[in-house]
């Protein structure tokens, strides 16, 4: 092929391709919201933020007559703030290298690079998941937990269809043991002999990644005596806990626990799971050493809990996530031992988390560069000579930005 300098738009084409490919959790998340950037009055600007709608829940209701409700529309902010680039001082001898060698030897290990770093970002979003099954610092090596985790989905009223599930590499290696004595030699024989699991298992379509996160659970879990600090309020913004032990603690964010005797509710038809709500940390927060009360805020919150409360207004009733209040001094419990280090793979629907890739500015001084956008992605490429240095440099430019669309989409593996 033609040597790579002449066409920077070949560059960018081929950058783009090798971006595309080297991506794992970013093929598997919702991309449609590139177009309310191109809607945005502030343009592609860096930082730029669009509000989005969050899903909206109903409760069927009886009789002919017709029973209307407002709706409880909710909305949440789409940011695109990641800026990140790939850079290196081009040679005499990489500008005489055609496009097929450029590419092997400079543009894959760069686009790798800056796909792993998409798919971890995307990855860390399990912090603002509160569903979790597995045991944290066990590695899931058998079929019912993510057989599980479809359960906890199917609770949480979540679509049977888009379901991904992403495990790091030594889940993998459990699941492919496990798989040859659950399934025909036939069907999983490929799957075994490349080490990956592509097939559909317990209705999820199975992805590995090494980016799979980590988490570190608090110092909180080791206090035996945790309880709620006063019973809970319908709709209040923080949870108020307290424990006896006079020492300062850590509560890290995505940490989980669960109070006694309240339990997860279906929001489409208002019944209670019978599994304990699982909660999830939004902040890092310190228990005090004078008393350990902490008021911590969580996902979800108390939202509501009974249907003929007086502060349960009906609009609300499709985001009850609750079938009981917590009571006073109700024993509080923490997902995992104090300062365990554990992977945290994720089942989820494609709905639950979203990636935005949006283009960047062009500069105007520089004439050797390019920008392709396809498939929701979009890569810059520019090539620019420093006269004070006597140098010539190529980058490689992204901007996106990542959310979490509907955390109760989402189910956490612990490993």
């Amino acid at each position: 092929m033609a040597n790579v300098f002449v066409n920077p738009s070949m560059v960018a084409k081929e950058a783009l391709r090798q971006l595309e490919n080297n991506l794992v959790m970013g093929n598997l998340v919702y991309r449609g919201y590139e177009e309310e950037w191109q809607k945005n009055p502030n343009g592609w600007n860096v930082g730029s933020t669009v509000t989005v709608k969050a899903p909206v829940y109903f409760r069927v209701k009886n009789g002919a007559a017709i029973d209307v409700v407002d709706l409880k529309e909710r909305s949440t902010t789409f940011v695109v703030n990641y800026r990140k680039h790939i850079a290196w001082v081009v040679t005499a001898q990489e500008m005489t290298l055609d496009l097929d060698k450029f590419s092997k030897r400079y543009i894959q290990p760069a686009m790798q690079a800056l796909a792993n770093y998409i798919d971890l970002t995307l990855l860390s979003l399990y912090k603002n998941i509160p569903n979790q099954v597995g045991t944290p610092g066990t590695t899931p090596n058998t079929f019912y937990v993510f057989a599980e985790a479809g359960a906890v989905l199917d609770d949480e009223a979540t679509p049977k269809d888009n379901r991904r599930c992403i495990i790091d590499p030594w889940a993998q290696a459990n699941m492919a043991d496990v798989l040859k004595g659950l399934f025909h030699q036939g069907i999983v024989g490929g799957a075994i002999k490349k080490g990956m699991i592509g097939q559909n298992i317990a209705g999820f379509d199975m992805y590995t990644s090494q980016n799979v996160n980590t988490h570190i659970v608090g110092t909180w879990a080791a206090l035996a005596d945790i309880q709620k600090n006063l019973i809970a309020v319908e709709r209040e913004a923080t949870h108020s806990i307290k424990s006896a032990t006079g020492v300062a603690q850590t509560v890290l964010q995505g940490d989980i626990f669960t109070y006694a005797a309240v339990n997860g509710v279906n929001p489409i038809s208002g019944q209670s799971t019978g599994r304990l709500r699982q909660h999830v940390v939004d902040a890092n927060t310190v228990m005090d050493g004078a008393g350990n009360v902490a008021a911590l805020t969580a996902t979800p919150g108390t939202t509501p809990y009974e249907i003929n409360s007086s502060l349960a207004l009906e609009e609300w009733l499709p985001y009850q996530n609750i079938d009981t209040l917590a009571a006073n001094n109700a024993p509080l419990t923490v997902a995992g031992t104090t300062g365990l280090v554990h992977k945290v793979n994720l089942a989820f629907h494609r709905d639950c988390l979203g990636l935005a890739m949006v283009p960047l500015e062009m500069p105007a001084s520089v004439s050797w560069k390019a920008q392709e956008s396809y498939n929701g992605y979009s890569v810059r490429v520019v090539r620019d000579y420093d006269v004070t240095n006597d140098r010539e440099f190529i980058r490689f430019d992204v901007l996106f930005g990542i959310k979490t669309l509907n955390p109760f989409l989402g189910c956490r593996i612990a490993g």
